[in-house]
């Protein structure tokens, strides 16, 4: 039997808003129908909005009104209400999310996009998501080869790499093509401060009301783009350098393909010349010479280069596409508690008998960092756990939640959510709600989405929330 499902996904970047809309038809693919496998079959895009300029109020403001004005024409053009939606992603990105009102403004959204939409901001959320909206992740499988995607936008470049599939690692960079902005007549109105190092380090003549020369921007946009690849090729940084990297370094992963995504790549991959400051000015900030730089520097570099399946789309193409994920098939929810949003995890070890003496306190040591919030407890446990050992998994995490008034949330990866969720709903023996999934691998810091069930599946979203780190 065949479900379809629409998910929806919103970038709301530096520059651009974008909004696509997918449907995604969901089946039982096990020929044992007492043991069920439900996958998702196919994922269809079934409307692309155009592409906006992100309204601001000011510099530091994002403009709510003309925003949720803009996404309600695109879910009115697309034929779809906010209640035909049961997944999908906010993805607040780039500058933006340091915008002063930006976490009003997904909460805002979030409520005004549907009842499971995650409203989400994190540089390595946003890079992953790149990374599969690009094609990226789904080019390291078929080549069996590291690919980083470099996803470079208006105030950010968020780096993924893939191998086999697989998320092997993820970072963000403060340099994208809107950090220098200027005005009808050429001149400076914008310099991030994230980038005065750089431009004092080369000692350039760039100022605010400053009209400034070809020269000066495209040594700026050369060091960028020097940048960027030394860091993709993991090779030694200067402490000016170092300092563009947002919350953490990079991974020292060698790479073998490299792939541009982001609206700065739609210069990157054509062919135009710029050498004017004409050339370079006619958006009104550096994007166009930023990709002419790389597009210079990669000429030099050994790397295979290929061009993704999605450019200035691809934040976008992974939000509304990539971001779920679906439970197990033998779980255990009370559904009347469902959907439920931002749920901490709290990744404890519980993989054989030794960890089990210590799961108790190992929960309850995690447990104190969120004294009044739900909270999910996650492990991956054995393939195959004996019945006196979920026993003991099961008492010690009712144990732990003995004096919280909360559902008891589980997150496994190991495929044994039923008999844990069973055994802990017998020993409560209350009104206490529990959940209890498996095929889920997640990590200390990521923050669970948990919709209603969808043929004895959940969808689930796995996220960093920026605002709460």
């Amino acid at each position: 039997m065949k479900s379809k499902i629409i998910s929806v996904g919103i970038d709301i970047g530096t520059t651009t808003t974008q909004v696509i809309f997918s449907e995604f038809t969901i089946q039982n693919t096990a020929s044992d129908f007492h043991l069920p496998k439900v996958k998702i079959t196919e994922k269809n895009i079934i409307y692309k909005s155009a592409i906006y300029f992100t309204p601001l109020i000011s510099r530091e403001k994002i403009d709510l009104s003309g925003l949720k004005g803009l996404i309600s024409q695109e879910y009115k053009r697309a034929g779809i209400r906010k209640d035909n939606i049961s997944t999908g992603a906010i993805i607040i990105t780039g500058e933006t999310a340091r915008k002063e009102n930006a976490e009003k403004v997904l909460n805002a959204l979030s409520d005004f996009a549907g009842d499971f939409v995650v409203a989400t901001a994190g540089a390595d959320l946003e890079a992953i998501l790149a990374g599969f909206g690009s094609g990226a992740a789904e080019m390291s499988k078929n080549h069996s080869k590291k690919v980083v995607n470099l996803d470079i936008g208006g105030g950010t470049t968020n780096t993924s790499v893939f191998f086999e599939g697989e998320i092997v690692d993820s970072y963000a960079l403060d340099i994208g093509g809107r950090l220098i902005r200027f005005n009808k007549e050429n001149k400076i109105i914008y310099i991030s401060d994230k980038i005065k190092t750089i431009i004092d380090s080369l000692k350039l003549n760039l100022h605010i009301g400053a009209r400034p020369s070809f020269e000066d921007l495209n040594k700026l946009t050369d060091k960028f783009a020097q940048i960027i690849l030394k860091v993709a090729n993991n090779k030694e940084l200067s402490d000016e350098e170092k300092d563009l990297f947002i919350q953490h370094r990079n991974k020292d992963v060698r790479t073998e393909i490299t792939m541009f995504s982001g609206g700065v790549s739609e210069f990157i991959y054509h062919n135009a010349e710029i050498n004017t400051l004409e050339d370079t000015t006619k958006f009104g900030d550096i994007g166009p010479l930023l990709g002419y730089s790389i597009r210079k520097v990669l000429e030099k570099d050994r790397k295979i280069f290929l061009e993704p399946k999605e450019k200035i789309r691809a934040t976008v193409m992974g939000a509304g596409i990539h971001s779920i994920k679906l439970s197990g098939s033998t779980i255990i929810f009370d559904e009347e508690i469902l959907p439920i949003k931002n749920i901490p995890i709290l990744k404890v070890f519980s993989n054989d008998d030794r960890d089990l003496v210590y799961l108790y306190k190992n929960i309850c040591s995690k447990m104190d960092l969120y004294p009044d919030e739900y909270v999910a407890v996650a492990f991956k446990g054995p393939k195959a756990p004996k019945y006196l050992q979920i026993k003991k998994m099961a008492e010690s995490i009712v144990k732990a939640f003995e004096y919280r008034n909360h559902p008891i949330i589980v997150v496994i990866e190991n495929d044994f959510a039923k008999a844990l969720g069973q055994t802990i709903k017998n020993i409560v023996r209350d009104s206490r709600k529990v959940i209890s999934i498996d095929n889920i691998e997640v990590d200390t810091g990521d923050y669970i989405d948990i919709g209603k069930p969808i043929a004895n599946t959940v969808p689930v979203v796995i996220k960093t929330l920026i605002f709460k780190n």
